[in-house]
Order: structure tokens, then C-alpha cells, then sequence
């Protein structure tokens, strides 16, 4: 059996252990585990409740990146994260306008919201049209996604999900219109674009750390705690690996 077969066999044993033993704490009562904050993600709640306050509404942009291929991990995170935000949004009264740029989002944001307004008991008030579809192309989508902060009265911005370069114009309109911003982007040059626009910026895999910031659910953070767990051990792994091939 060659070395590589083996740190495989050792790696998936090991994952398979950790996840084993986080599922078991998921059950059990008492003290969550202590999670590193992230001021980005503290800062969501507080602009839902300043939008509601000022009368303003929300413009959420969950980027153009698919639910299949090299983007489907950022854009699950993006829904998780807006998922966790829905509930503060609407029991504030403070409902988002979420723009999309790839179709296989559009349902899944509007049914975010749906359930979101049927857990308050007010499903009469969920609109799917609050949800828009803007364009495909994602340097056309971030154009259209732009105009927002212009057509309609928004208090605040917030960026997640998958993007690249062309976000500065998201980010360029937040700024001319004088509008709070905040966002969460994985590739290095969407933080590249971003970075003059907003100081509030989660970038990288603080991405994936949203829902767990933001709800502080049990279950959000132990599955935090999976992924830094098993990232530990991959780099371990790989580190093992090189040795052995010296």
C-alpha cells in the first residue's frame, strides 16, 4: 500500500471520528464552544435595526455565483448567512430587497424569505418580487445590483456571496450615495474591490463563519468547529505527506 493510500485512509478515519464526536456534542447540553468574533458579522443585526428605525430598506446582493461548479460552496454559505439575517429582518420590519445574478439562487433566496414570514405569522406579507433576478453576467448583474442604492430608498448594503472585481461598483455606488455598507466575499479580488468602499469586511473563509457569528446557534458553531478541525488535520496531513516523500 503506497504512502499516499495510506495518509488517505488515515485522513478520511480520523474526519470521520471528529465529525462522530461533534455530532455527539450536539446533543449534550451545556457551554457552547468559544468562537474568534468577527466585528463584520456583529454589525449585521445593528444596521437591520438602524434600517428599521431610519425607514430605510435593505439591499442584500448574494452575487452571481451558482449552486453547481467552483462557486456553489461560497453561494451556500451566502444563502446560510442571509438565512440567519431573514428572521432579525422581518421581525423588525425592515424587509430586504435581494439581488441575484444566476437563476438556480432566485428560488431558494424567495423561499428563504417565505418561510421566514410564515415563522412570524405573517405570511401574507412575503412578496417574491422583493427577490430580483438582475442579469447573468456577472459584471451586467453588479451593474444592475448597483442602481439599487439609486432607485430605491435603502439605508444599508450588505455584500455576500460570490463575486469578483466588478463588485466595486456595488461598492463605488455605496459609497456616492452615502449608504452603509458591509461585506463577506471569498475572492481575493473582490476584497481587492471592496477595500476603499467599506471597512467592514469579512474576507476569505471568515465567509463561512456567518450563520454561526450571526445566530450563535449551537449547531452553526460546533459545525464551525467541524471545519477548522478537519482543516487542521488536512494541513497535518499534507505536511506528513511531504515529509514521507523526502
Amino acid at each position: 500500500m503506497s504512502t499516499d493510500t495510506v495518509m488517505a485512509s488515515l485522513l478520511l478515519g480520523v474526519g470521520f471520528i471528529v465529525l462522530m464526536g461533534l455530532r455527539i456534542l450536539r446533543g449534550k447540553k451545556g457551554p457552547d464552544p468559544m468562537v474568534r468574533p468577527l466585528p463584520v458579522f456583529q454589525e449585521l443585526k445593528t444596521e437591520v435595526g438602524y434600517a428599521a428605525e431610519s425607514g430605510g430598506g435593505l439591499h442584500i446582493a448574494l452575487g452571481n455565483g451558482s449552486l453547481y461548479g467552483q462557486s456553489a460552496i461560497t453561494s451556500v454559505a451566502a444563502l446560510q448567512l442571509f438565512s440567519s439575517l431573514s428572521d432579525t429582518m422581518v421581525a423588525y420590519d425592515a424587509p430586504p430587497i435581494v439581488t441575484v445574478g444566476d437563476p438556480t439562487l432566485l428560488p431558494l433566496a424567495q423561499d428563504i424569505l417565505r418561510r421566514t414570514y410564515e415563522r412570524v405569522g405573517q405570511a401574507k406579507l412575503f412578496d417574491p418580487r422583493q427577490v430580483w433576478f438582475v442579469a447573468p453576467s456577472p459584471v451586467a448583474y453588479a451593474a444592475g445590483a448597483a442602481q439599487v442604492s439609486a432607485l430605491e430608498p435603502i439605508s444599508a448594503e450588505m455584500v455576500i456571496g460570490d463575486f469578483s472585481a466588478e463588485v466595486g461598483f456595488i461598492g463605488q455606488s455605496s459609497m456616492r450615495h452615502g449608504i452603509s455598507s458591509l461585506a463577506a466575499v471569498a475572492a481575493p479580488a473582490a476584497i481587492g474591490a471592496l477595500y476603499p468602499a467599506t471597512s467592514r469586511l469579512a474576507m476569505g473563509e471568515e465567509m463561512f463563519a456567518g450563520s454561526a457569528q450571526v445566530t450563535g446557534e449551537r449547531r452553526h458553531v460546533l459545525a464551525l468547529l467541524a471545519q477548522d478541525v478537519l482543516r487542521l488535520i488536512l494541513i497535518l496531513a499534507i505536511l506528513t505527506s511531504a515529509l514521507l516523500a523526502m
